[in-house]
C-alpha cells in the first residue's frame, strides 16, 4: 500500500472523550454549576466503551469524581475511602431499604454516590463493599423516560448515568439548570443512532416518537 493511502486515524479521535468524531459530543457539553458533589463509581468494564455517557458528565458537572474499580482496594487506590464517608454521603440505587428521593428528607445528605455500569456489574459493586451499605440509600419514584435507546436497559424506569444525575440534581437543586446534560444526551443518541443502518433504526425509537 502506498505512503499516500494510509489514513491517520488519530486526526479522527476527540483529544478530550477519546471517542470517534463521529459520536463525540464534547462541543454540546456546557457547564452545569452544581452545589452538591458527585461520586461516580465506575466499574472497570464501563471504561473505554463507547456507549458510556459518563464522559458527558465529566465535562459538563462542575463537582464530579469518576473512581474506577470494583473491589475496596481498587476504590482505594483509585482515591475513594469508603472508611471516610458517613451518613452526610448517600447511595442512588434501589433496593429493599432504599427510600424514595422525591418523597425523602435529604437536607442532611451532602454528597452522592452513583454507580456505573450494567445492573449486574453494579450490584456486585455494592455487595464487595459492605461500606456502602451502611450508608442511606435512595432511589425515584418517578424517573422521567429514558431517551438512551441505543443501549438496552434492563427496565422501563431505568436511566444511563448521565440522566439519573441530570434527574437527581434537578430534584435535589431546583434553581439548577440541567439542559446542557440533556442536550449533550440528545446529541449523542442522534450520533449513535446515525451510525445504525436506516432499516434498523425504527428499533430504536425514543419515548414519543410516532
Amino acid at each position: 500500500m502506498g505512503q499516500g493511502l494510509v489514513v491517520n486515524r488519530q486526526r479522527f479521535i476527540c483529544p478530550h472523550c477519546q471517542l470517534h468524531t463521529n459520536i463525540c459530543v464534547c462541543d454540546q457539553c456546557q457547564a452545569v454549576a452544581n452545589r452538591i458533589p458527585i461520586t461516580v463509581i465506575q466499574h472497570p468494564s464501563e471504561v473505554g466503551r463507547s456507549k458510556g455517557t459518563l464522559r458527558i458528565l465529566e465535562r459538563c458537572l462542575d463537582q464530579v469524581q469518576v473512581v474506577v474499580g470494583e473491589s475496596p482496594k481498587q476504590l482505594q487506590r483509585a482515591g475513594l475511602s469508603l472508611a471516610d464517608l458517613n451518613g452526610n454521603s448517600a447511595v442512588l440505587f434501589p433496593g429493599p431499604t432504599s427510600q424514595l428521593l422525591e418523597e425523602a428528607d435529604t437536607s442532611a445528605i451532602s454528597h452522592w454516590l452513583l454507580l456505573d455500569g450494567t445492573w449486574r456489574k453494579a450490584a456486585k459493586i455494592l455487595h464487595l463493599n459492605p461500606q456502602l451499605a451502611t450508608l442511606p440509600r435512595f432511589h425515584f419514584a418517578h424517573p422521567p423516560a429514558s431517551q438512551y435507546v441505543t443501549r438496552k436497559a434492563p427496565a422501563e424506569h431505568h436511566l444511563s448515568t448521565a440522566e439519573a444525575a441530570a434527574y437527581l440534581l434537578k430534584t435535589l437543586e431546583p434553581g439548577l439548570d440541567v439542559q446542557p446534560i440533556d442536550t449533550a444526551m440528545a446529541a449523542l443518541v442522534d450520533k449513535q443512532l446515525a451510525q445504525i443502518p436506516p432499516e434498523l433504526r425504527n428499533h430504536y425509537q425514543k419515548p414519543g416518537d410516532p
